[in-house]
């Protein structure tokens, strides 16, 4: 009862999510056409069958198949491990050209054709939820373009978001896109590298074209933010700038981030960093020489964009520097760097919850844990982090005129190194991520967060598979109902209240 009280006379804060990665074996339903999320051409030798050892595909610029060679059969996988993300029902493949294409379930799905024509295949799916649903071509008369494959009761429809996705962002403030635009070793450095508007398929390594993602905030009214991806050059950031100028609905703010955690030595933009500020002589040490070249493209991000995105118009634009929750040392560094506050409007952290409980090194007992006794740590982890680290940052941002957000927030138990493949300790998370005390742990962490003077948090993710690699979805699958997910009922216990 206390702890209700007290938690009741807290300030309430806005509260946005993170997506997961558009992929053929995601949790999300976004798209009526799955097609849109389909895997990248799989290509086979046909005869003896032999699954991915055939030749290139021949396909135009935007990924449609315009021929097929010499005992070559090609394979587009539309989701994998479907169920119960996808429902079982009547879909409608329809596309352009003249060929065979043959819908394909394995595993324990199956599927019936229901009327076939040049054009159009109308099927009964019983979704697999331990195989493939795919789209084989084995013939190409003219080329084969435009397909759609459409959910149930979606059949040609004009809307590009399902539904159901779209509701399930109802209660946020902002999307951030850093997984749609596969932020994370991201290849592109020109504006034509990255993925077309109109290509076969959004689940590229390149990710998802940012007009998806504008579209998406305009039709759901939410706030948009966007990470630029490391390698892009200063036209690819002002051909981004000027799409969102022209495309997003004004009303709407960005919060403009350069790339995602740079600092983290996992991901391609970190070696990058490092390599850039040695050869800039930054800092003799790589890792600090890392820190002062992020902190240093940021500003230059930030000054393109803005130059370009407000010269004709006034608009909102956040710009957002980024660090660790639990080293307020090295966000003073990036914040510091030639002033780089200066250029900026916010400075955002990740202050995860129980992430330290995935390190065997440092919790050997870990896997013996009780639930109730992990979800008790878990919470005094939760109180420390905010009282000792969101408390100096919020201090530290406070200096410099600047407001702390949260990139990314919410629990992270996981296991570290071998202990990922601990499944003792696997099963554990997982059954703590669906325990009813987790939802408690939701809204206390938000509201620790608000307490501190702290602004947006952006919890991570909306959905995503609990397993070995973490349980970051406060839903497991998009239709999950939402009575069977705590996480998510504690946010909306917390944006209720």
């Amino acid at each position: 009862m206390l702890l209700s009280m007290l938690l009741a006379l807290a300030p309430q804060g806005p509260v946005g999510i993170n997506l997961e990665t558009v992929t053929d074996w995601h949790q999300q339903t976004p798209f009526v056409d799955a097609f849109k999320s389909s895997r990248e051409w799989i290509s086979h030798q046909a005869s003896p069958f032999s699954w991915g050892t055939g030749p290139t595909v021949i396909t135009d610029e935007l990924g449609w198949p315009q021929s097929l060679q010499s005992n070559q059969w090609i394979e587009s996988i539309i989701f994998s491990n479907g169920s119960p993300n996808y429902p079982d029902g009547i879909y409608n493949i329809r596309y352009d050209g003249v060929g065979t294409v043959q819908p394909l379930a394995g595993g324990n799905g199956s599927v019936t054709i229901v009327q076939q024509t040049q054009g159009h295949i109308k099927i009964n799916l019983q979704v697999p939820s331990d195989g493939y649903f795919t789209l084989r071509i084995t013939d190409i008369v003219q080329p084969i373009e435009n397909i759609r494959v459409y959910l149930p009761g979606y059949d040609n429809s004009q809307r590009i978001f399902h539904p159901d996705f779209m509701k399930s962002l109802e209660p946020f403030d902002t999307i951030r896109f850093m997984n749609w635009g596969r932020t994370n070793d991201n290849p592109v450095i020109n504006w034509y590298d990255a993925t077309n508007f109109y290509n076969y398929t959004q689940a590229t390594s390149e990710g998802v074209h940012p007009l998806y993602m504008i579209d998406l905030c305009n039709k759901t009214c939410k706030n948009m933010w966007i990470c630029v991806p490391h390698m892009a050059n200063d036209l690819y950031v002002q051909y981004l700038a000027l799409l969102c100028r022209i495309a997003l609905d004004p009303s709407l703010t960005i919060y403009l981030e350069y790339s995602n955690e740079v600092w983290n030595g996992i991901f391609d933009q970190n070696t990058y960093a490092q390599n850039e500020g040695m050869a800039l002589g930054l800092n003799p040490q790589p890792w600090h020489a890392g820190w002062l070249f992020y902190s240093q493209r940021s500003v230059e991000v930030f000054n393109l964009f803005s130059n370009m995105y407000n010269q004709l118009n006034d608009r909102r634009l956040v710009r957002v520097l980024a660090g660790q929750s639990v080293n307020p040392w090295i966000n003073r560094q990036i914040m510091d760097w030639q002033n780089a506050y200066e250029s900026a409007d916010a400075f955002a952290v990740a202050p995860y919850f129980g992430g330290g409980f995935g390190n065997l090194n440092n919790v050997p007992l870990a896997p013996t844990f009780s639930i109730p006794y992990l979800l008790t740590l878990c919470q005094a982890n939760i109180v420390n982090n905010h009282h000792v680290f969101t408390r100096q940052n919020k201090i530290d941002t406070n200096q410099r005129g600047l407001r702390l957000l949260a990139y990314e927030g919410g629990q992270h138990l996981v296991g570290v190194g071998a202990a990922q493949n601990n499944q003792t300790l696997t099963n554990l998370f997982v059954a703590a991520n669906r325990d009813p005390g987790m939802r408690q742990l939701y809204y206390i962490d938000l509201d620790e967060w608000f307490s501190e003077g702290a602004d947006l948090f952006m919890l991570y993710r909306l959905t995503g598979d609990f397993g070995r690699y973490g349980s970051f979805g406060l839903l497991e699958w998009q239709t999950q109902h939402k009575s069977t997910a705590p996480k998510w009922l504690g946010v909306m216990d917390y944006l209720g209240r």
